[in-house]
């Protein structure tokens, strides 16, 4: 109630109480005080707007820029080569040197059969062999033997070949003797005492021709005689021959075949799905084990849709879950012919009446650039989310947004200028 009669204009109360009459004041232009704490809260909230909404606009336009050159998807895993380890022989295990996901280097022993039949059986090859050896040994003796007959028998060919040309001269020196004699007969010069003795030479040179080509002839009958035993022997021997390398192949197959009682890595990986123990008895080709190599890639299934400007070579961003979101480098490898849909097992087959178009996904084969070196191992499986670099950074794009960004600033300070209090004229 005071503060209302404080508030209202002076009562006459007499002429004593008038005030005294001053002249009107000058009006002169004053300005209007702030609004409290409303006006400058609505100061702040214009100025924050103002520097907020360039910011986020050049944050904006960054990063549609920058995602307008790469292409990413979730549905991208590490995958690798799986090595099932198997044994070449069946036996028993003697022992078993690998636990679950130890790492291994190539070569290294892994599984140990019991090798003692096998070894028996080597020996076995190897006795078999020697004696196929001793065998061919014996037949070569053999065709020495006989070769060195027939080399003597030739010199005995020549040796009575060259007796019976001898004698071939001596029975045509006796014929013409004789001729001669019977012509001396004939003219009473010789007696026919003298023509018996020559007839005689004579016939006696004829039968001791005879007589020496019979023996060089049979000289030749043995002549080839030995060489049909020495072909007979080389026959013998090719037959020997091939008995020795089956019998040297069979060696080799049983050394072989212990060499495989003793089961190595045949790559360097990590040891995974161990299915074999000391004493469990394996057949050939039963899996043991499964070797995961370091070396791994990724397989991407992109979109198809997002395929257009991606190309073999491309560099590669890849985020690993397993790594916390560790980023890693790596390109783009080769592109699938073909969506994962149509190789699968059983692929769709979409009749005309129920056709649904789906988006399909294409594998993209993504090879780091460097293996990551981390604490825990990747295996295939594991998630990545990929983003193919497909092209550059799009200035263009950026610049049209940070310009529109500065517009809508300057719209704001134009508007904050229009809505500030204006200067009035009041009482002085």
């Amino acid at each position: 109630m005071a503060q209302q009669i404080e508030t209202e204009p002076a009562v006459r109360k007499g002429p004593a109480e008038r005030p005294a009459q001053r002249p009107p004041a000058r009006e002169e232009p004053v300005t209007a005080k702030p609004q409290g704490k409303g006006g400058r809260r609505s100061l702040r909230l214009t100025l924050f707007l103002m520097v907020l909404v360039p910011l986020a606009a050049v944050a904006g336009a960054y990063y549609y820029a920058h995602g307008q050159g790469y292409q990413s998807t979730d549905d991208a895993f590490i995958d690798g080569h799986i090595i099932n380890v198997a044994p070449k022989v069946a036996g028993r295990v003697d022992r078993v040197l690998v636990s679950d996901n130890q790492t291994v280097k190539k070569g290294d022993l892994v599984v140990a059969l019991d090798d003692r039949d096998l070894a028996s059986a080597r020996k076995q090859k190897d006795a078999a062999l020697e004696s196929a050896r001793a065998q061919e040994g014996a037949v070569r003796a053999s065709i020495d033997q006989a070769v060195a007959h027939v080399y003597s028998l030739q010199a005995t060919v020549e040796s009575d070949q060259a007796t019976a040309d001898a004698s071939r001269a001596q029975a045509e020196k006796a014929a013409r003797d004789f001729q001669r004699t019977q012509e001396l007969f004939r003219t009473k010069v010789m007696s026919a005492q003298d023509l018996d003795a020559a007839r005689a030479a004579t016939d006696s040179a004829q039968a001791q021709l005879q007589a020496n080509l019979k023996k060089v002839a049979s000289d030749q009958a043995q002549v080839a005689e030995a060489r049909a035993t020495v072909s007979t022997y080389a026959a013998l021997l090719k037959s020997v021959q091939a008995k020795t390398e089956e019998s040297d192949a069979d060696l080799q197959t049983a050394k072989l075949n212990e060499s495989y009682a003793e089961i190595r890595a045949p790559e360097d990986g990590r040891v995974t799905k161990k299915a074999v123990e000391p004493g469990n008895y394996i057949q050939t080709g039963q899996t043991l084990l499964a070797l995961v190599p370091a070396r791994v890639w990724v397989t991407a299934n992109f979109k198809e849709n997002q395929l257009d400007l991606m190309r073999p070579g491309q560099p590669v961003e890849i985020e690993i879950d397993a790594l916390h979101g560790q980023k890693f480098h790596g390109r783009v490898d080769s592109i699938q012919a073909g969506s994962g849909a149509r190789f699968s097992l059983l692929p769709p087959e979409n009749a005309t009446g129920n056709y649904v178009k789906v988006v399909q996904r294409v594998p993209v084969k993504i090879v780091f650039d460097e293996l990551p070196q981390s604490g825990l191992p990747l295996g295939p499986g594991e998630s990545v989310v990929p983003a193919v670099k497909v092209q550059d950074f799009h200035y263009s794009s950026f610049a049209l947004i940070v310009i529109a960004g500065a517009t809508v600033a300057v719209m704001l300070l134009a508007l904050w200028f229009r809505s500030r209090p204006k200067r009035v004229k009041g009482q002085g």
